[in-house]
């Protein structure tokens, strides 16, 4: 069953915004409040989701409703799951279309930063809501592209997309030739109950990601990619 989300609360605040940024001079503070109250008021963040089922699980293929994905990190988070949430969670096609009128290039990192702010607000609420509507515990979630490259590869969200159906329509993101989300402030992949919490990061090797969640984890990946425990 296909579930939209589009009653999403902003919860982070422009003083948030401001010590994300690590500014100080006053007059960038009343600039950065400036954009923020009027992304906020634009803004509205939404979650496209799907209940499906998991079929089958391989070394390192997975059949989800029907639709077939390579990954064997997928396969090894997957071996012992039946019910997965297909999902897209974006900041929104009004406050990026929105941002776009920015022609300063300082002022577009900054609302870069907001719209960031804003989409991860929507995933937490995601997150939330699922565990409240399904009772779920404890989330794990796997994304196309996250990571290092092999994890999950990015081209298969085109797979995830129909999968899921109606992204476009639903909530206005669309992928490129390259299959990047648009708007780039977007996140899709598989949500999961699982009695530990998997995070993309610790199969990820790039050390000085700014991103970085949990640390690399060496033995996870050796049981992912070369079947050891």
């Amino acid at each position: 069953m296909l579930h939209k989300l589009d009653e999403i609360p902003i919860t982070t605040t422009a003083e948030q915004v401001i010590e994300k940024l690590l500014l100080d001079d006053a007059d960038d503070i009343d600039f950065v409040t400036f954009l923020y109250e009027n992304a906020k008021s634009v803004a509205k963040p939404k979650v496209l989701y799907r209940e499906s089922f998991v079929e089958s699980v391989d070394k390192n293929r997975v059949v989800i409703n029907g639709f077939e994905f390579t990954s064997e990190v997928l396969a090894m988070n997957l071996k012992d799951i039946h019910r997965v949430y297909a999902y897209v969670c974006t900041c929104g096609t009004e406050v990026d279309l929105w941002s776009k009128n920015e022609k300063d290039y300082v002022a577009s990192l900054w609302l870069d930063m907001i719209k960031q702010m804003f989409h991860a607000d929507a995933s937490v609420f995601f997150r939330e809501h699922i565990k409240k509507t399904f009772g779920a515990d404890k989330i794990s979630s796997v994304n196309p592209g996250s990571g290092n490259a092999e994890n999950w590869p990015l081209s298969q969200q085109v797979t995830l997309f129909k999968m899921i159906g109606g992204v476009e329509d639903e909530i206005g993101v669309t992928l490129t030739d390259s299959h990047l989300m648009v708007p780039l402030k977007s996140t899709s992949g598989l949500l999961f109950a699982s009695e530990s919490e998997f995070v993309n990061c610790a199969l990820c090797g790039r050390v000085n990601c700014k991103g970085r969640r949990v640390d690399f984890d060496e033995t996870l990946y050796k049981k992912a990619f070369e079947g050891s425990a």
